[in-house]
């Protein structure tokens, strides 16, 4: 049986237009004007720019700073409307309006200037802890309910493990004591620039791995909701993970 969405509600088209407000917003500000504005930042020094658009906080500056905030609210809010979530979840709402304020807000704060050794070890164990946690329920979830997609959560295992890998390569990168950019005298003095360097390559392949197996984990879920015609009072498999397999075949 296919499933066809119904027509958007007044809601959902709120929702789905302030996505798009949001996501043009970041893609425009944060993405390609980056293109065209570094490198006249990069090459010119920062005094020309005094009492024009392009000094640091002026009005160039400061679209591109709050692109990532505002874009993170509008598209995160967009699409939890446009998902349908309505009077019945208030809580729900007043949790993620809550949370996103929170998140954007603090994309705004001014960076700290100092190192604090103790704060990157707590961070870093936490950063563990959840990992292995968040495996653990992985395995449990699939082993108590049944894998309804086995590919998808391959997928999102594959996504935790890219994810870690980029805490882990940047805790290297920033709070290696024997080098690391809190350290740039180290850098230099070992001549490991280089070396760096690959490692901020690193970061960026495995945030693009981890983001495309969440895409895939969320795509493979997606489609299997389709091909067997979703339905909500069937979606709760039996804990013996048999439930899915047990539904009856619906005609198309």
């Amino acid at each position: 049986m296919n499933t066809r969405l119904s027509e958007p509600g007044t809601a959902q088209k709120i929702g789905l237009a302030a996505f798009w407000l949001g996501a043009i917003y970041m893609f425009c500000a944060s993405w390609l004007a980056m293109w065209w504005i570094a490198p006249i930042w990069r090459n010119t020094p920062a005094e020309q720019f005094e009492g024009t658009i392009f000094a640091f906080g002026g009005l160039v500056f400061s679209i591109i700073a709050l692109s990532v905030p505002v874009g993170i609210v509008l598209t995160a809010l967009g699409m939890a409307l446009y998902s349908k979530l309505g009077k019945a979840d208030t809580g729900s709402i007043v949790l993620l309006v809550a949370g996103l304020v929170a998140v954007a807000t603090s994309l705004l704060f001014p960076p700290t200037l100092a190192y604090y050794p103790t704060i990157f070890g707590i961070i870093g164990g936490l950063i563990l802890m959840l990992f292995f946690i968040t495996l653990w329920y992985w395995a449990r979830i699939r082993l108590e309910f049944g894998g309804e997609n086995k590919a998808a959560d391959i997928f999102q295992l594959f996504s935790y493990i890219f994810f870690f890998l980029t805490a882990s390569t940047l805790c290297a990168l920033l709070g290696n004591p024997f080098s690391g950019l809190y350290f740039p005298e180290k850098v230099l003095q070992d001549a490991a620039l280089p070396y760096h360097y690959s490692m901020g390559m690193k970061i960026a392949a495995y945030l693009v791995l981890g983001w495309l197996f969440t895409f895939l984990a969320q795509y493979a879920r997606y489609r299997i909701r389709i091909t067997r015609g979703f339905n909500p009072s069937q979606s709760a498999p039996d804990r013996s993970g048999a439930g899915i397999a047990a539904q009856p075949t619906q005609s198309r």
